[in-house]
């Protein structure tokens, strides 16, 4: 059996678009030649890889098979490609890095700035999306990097734990801690049994923080009023500010807005009630130069951040990718 690697790219692209026509659009080639590729393909199978519906093509489950093992094979060949053309020395190529709403507040300025200026040759890409969405990117090599929050990650992910957020509770003006200028340690104390009392706006779905403030919520036996579901987080800093209801965000995601007395905040004060953040990769793709040196800056801006006091955390592990865990 002899697959060439244009083929394997046109049944990706193929299962990508849902169509043979828009396939061969998009990687500049004749249809009638995608089609035969496509053809020839499953006569090299002996299967069906692609079925024909009035709306276009989707993958068989033999399909969906190859299409796995064609995109990890695809990814390592550019992997192999980019190392061998940059001759270690001058990373080039793709890196794309998925960051929560909160994360990408904080870094994704600091972290495009400094990677362009000193790596032109790489393609940076920030993808901004719900940490739940993370873990399938990265595992689909659809992202590189990714950061996420809990205590769980993914089976076949590289996850590293870099540090834990203390979370508090986000309300009007006037109704909790007034002007954070004293941090955590001086904000009014809120157990988390008495969440109840306030109605409150917080993420909903596969968002990390949803997720994690249900477990506590189980845990503590504490049945919370949640009164509507907003995943942005500039949102629900303007709906805690305008007294619509209160929510729960971690200290970097609203401390400007809680110094400035934009809103007010108190410390939920049970120990153990934080965020844990990870930084990730597949643990099963090869990771190029370029990716490796976007990995290492951004555990460098992380770590500034911290030690500056702009990023305010519960614990901090300086040790990054060693002090790493892989599931």
């Amino acid at each position: 059996m002899a697959l060439e690697l244009r083929t394997l790219r046109g049944f990706v692209a193929v299962c990508a678009a849902g169509s043979i026509s828009r396939a061969a659009e998009r990687l500049h080639i004749a249809q009638p030649a995608l089609s035969l590729q496509m053809k020839n393909l499953e006569e090299e199978f002996g299967a069906d890889l692609l079925e024909r519906t009035p709306r276009g093509v989707v993958a068989t489950a033999a399909g969906e098979m190859l299409r796995s093992h064609a995109t990890d094979i695809l990814r390592r060949v550019e992997v192999a490609y980019e190392d061998v053309r940059t001759a270690i020395k001058q990373p080039r190529g793709r890196v794309a890095v998925g960051l929560p709403q909160s994360l990408a507040k904080l870094l994704t300025v600091p972290l495009v700035k400094e990677v362009c200026a000193e790596w032109p040759g790489i393609d940076l890409q920030i993808i901004e999306q719900s940490t739940g969405y993370i873990p399938q990117g990265l595992l689909t090599g659809h992202l590189d990097i990714g950061m996420t929050f809990g205590a769980t990650p993914e089976p076949g992910l590289r996850a590293d734990r870099v540090l834990e957020e203390r979370l508090l509770l986000v309300g009007p003006p006037g109704e909790l801690s007034a002007h954070g200028i004293g941090g955590i340690s001086a904000a009014v104390g809120v157990p988390f049994s008495q969440l109840g009392r306030y109605p409150l706006i917080l993420p909903a779905g596969l968002h990390g923080l949803r997720s994690l403030i249900d477990r506590f919520s189980a845990s503590h036996d504490t049945e919370l009023q949640v009164i509507a579901e907003v995943n942005a987080i500039p949102e629900l800093i303007a709906l805690a500010a305008a007294a619509a209801g209160f929510t729960i965000l971690s200290h970097a995601s609203v401390q400007e807005e809680w110094r400035s007395g934009v809103v007010s905040c108190g410390r939920i004060a049970e120990e153990g009630i934080t965020r844990q953040v990870y930084l990730c990769r597949a643990a099963t793709l090869p990771a190029s130069l370029a990716v490796t040196t976007v990995w290492q800056r951004l555990l460098a801006i992380t770590k500034r951040l911290v030690d500056g006091g702009e990023w305010p955390v519960y614990r901090f592990n300086a040790g990054g990718e060693g002090m790493g865990i892989q599931r």
